[in-house]
């Protein structure tokens, strides 16, 4: 049974220390999901070399140098890799060296590494493998494999990963999961899935698994890699059923990988997951905000209202967990001002690239901000006309509010643009580890309404020249 976690327990958790009042566990483990060594994260800002930090100091190398000191620090018997530890057959060199030193620190410590390939080093980890003493990849070739975890002698847990043995893998691994065959039938040992995939995506070119295969399994816990949002807590914590999600990627490589990341630590016993939790050390975090400015009056104003949100914004980091070295935002400004063309030509000028500063230990800046302002305009009383800005303002209502006809302009959108999604030199953006489907009706909606809003802008700032 899973032990749910508050925020007296998460106050309790360091990059020091670890306990659990009325809990003693047989095992503790470190799972560790995307690492990507030899990356480094993109959209740093470019005045880097002000801040006091490096992209050194930044990289996921430097991650997982963090993750192993906590591992020892705090005595943990096994680490486990869901793939993709490499970035590509290309960096493993790059990746070797910090990857062999957080090994043999690990395994002088007594420490496991058990590991699986995913489908950016489908070739490289196996390689680095065969170099590294006492690293344990699972899986090879594509096949299922095990390893027992013991304490004291005795075995206590199960670790059972398959890996990727080519970069596309269209099929359902689970569909060759034999737990007679590798011997867990018999046995009573905690056993946790070690598994890079895409979790009910069917169809996918990653491993495609379902949840209701791995919930039938009967293990006590599944363990992803792949994608790089967490999503274990909340399938662990509310859902009461066994843990099955995405361990998330080690340090956010861009700014698209928000929220905490870092980490995961479970304490184990033969009788399955006592607990669980995410242990937020990555030294760069990225956070999306939505900031309504609907006071402000000019842009000095938003400059000074932009500087104190991305203060309090880090203030709350800081108070929830351990201190990143650097916070990236990327600022949604909503609501209706009187200067909505001023604060957009601020936008367009790049003039938040300068709200940048040291707030305790941590370098807060702003990666980018998004105009969804309004002119203090009434769209209904626009829409109400007969001209072409209340055609406009009629449809823009349409899309806004849901109303009959939303999904025809929507449809009518992706058949616009349908041709040049598809066309083959948009193929590796398709591919990025964090790409979104443009023609989505949420994505297609809300791109209609800010183009339509846009237009409407104009279109009203023309009408009143000619008034003129």
């Amino acid at each position: 049974m899973l032990t749910e976690f508050n925020d007296n327990d998460a106050k309790s958790i360091t990059t020091s220390s670890y306990e659990h009042q009325g809990m003693n566990p047989t095992l503790t483990i470190l799972a560790i999901g995307d690492i990507h060594l030899g990356t480094v994260p993109s959209q740093l800002p470019e005045n880097l070399s002000e801040t006091g930090f490096t992209k050194q100091d930044l990289t996921p190398a430097a991650a997982w140098k963090s993750a192993v000191d906590f591992a020892i620090s705090n005595q943990v018997d096994a680490v486990l890799l869901a793939g993709d530890v490499v970035e590509s057959t290309n960096a493993r060199f790059e990746a070797m060296v910090p990857l062999e030193q957080g090994v043999q620190q690990l395994i002088k410590h007594d420490i496991r590494v058990i590991a699986v390939a995913g489908n950016h080093d489908t070739d490289a980890l196996p390689r680095l493998a065969k170099l590294i003493d006492g690293f344990c990849l699972l899986g090879e070739h594509g096949k299922w494999e095990k390893t027992v975890l013991s304490k004291d002698g005795k075995p206590v847990a199960a670790i059972i990963g398959w890996s990727f043995p080519e970069r596309h893998v269209c099929d359902n691994p689970t569909a060759t999961l034999d737990q007679q065959t590798l011997g867990l039938a018999s046995q009573a040992l905690c056993k946790i899935g070690l598994l890079h995939g895409d979790l009910d995506a069917s169809g996918g070119r990653y491993a495609p698994v379902k949840t209701a295969d791995l919930r039938s399994s009967g293990f006590d816990a599944w363990l992803l890699g792949h994608i790089h949002k967490p999503s274990l807590l909340q399938t662990a914590v509310h859902s009461g059923q066994e843990p099955i999600g995405y361990l998330g990627s080690l340090v956010g490589l861009d700014p698209t990988e928000t929220g905490p990341h870092g980490p995961w630590i479970l304490n184990i016993s033969a009788t399955g997951i006592d607990a669980i939790r995410q242990i937020p050390i990555a030294p760069l975090r990225w956070e999306q905000m939505s900031i309504p400015i609907d006071h402000v009056e000019n842009t000095e104003d938003l400059a000074d209202f932009l500087l104190e949100q991305a203060t309090q914004a880090v203030q709350q980091v800081n108070e929830s967990g351990p201190t990143p070295h650097m916070l990236g935002i990327r600022a949604t400004l909503t609501g209706q001002c009187s200067c909505h063309k001023e604060i957009q030509t601020w936008i367009e000028k790049r003039e938040f690239k300068n709200l940048q500063r040291l707030v305790g230990n941590t370098w807060i800046f702003y990666n980018k901000v998004i105009n969804f302002t309004d002119t203090q305009i009434d769209l209904e009383e626009i829409a109400s006309g007969d001209d072409p800005a209340a055609l406009l303002a009629q449809r823009i209502c349409t899309l806004e509010n849901n109303q009959p006809g939303a999904k025809e302009l929507i449809e009518q959108g992706r058949v616009q643009l349908e041709g040049t999604a598809r066309q083959s030199c948009w193929i590796p953006v398709d591919e990025h580890r964090n790409a979104v489907d443009v023609l989505s009706d949420e994505y297609l909606r809300e791109l209609l309404i800010r183009a339509g809003k846009s237009a409407l802008h104009n279109m009203l700032d023309q009408m009143s020249e000619n008034d003129t």
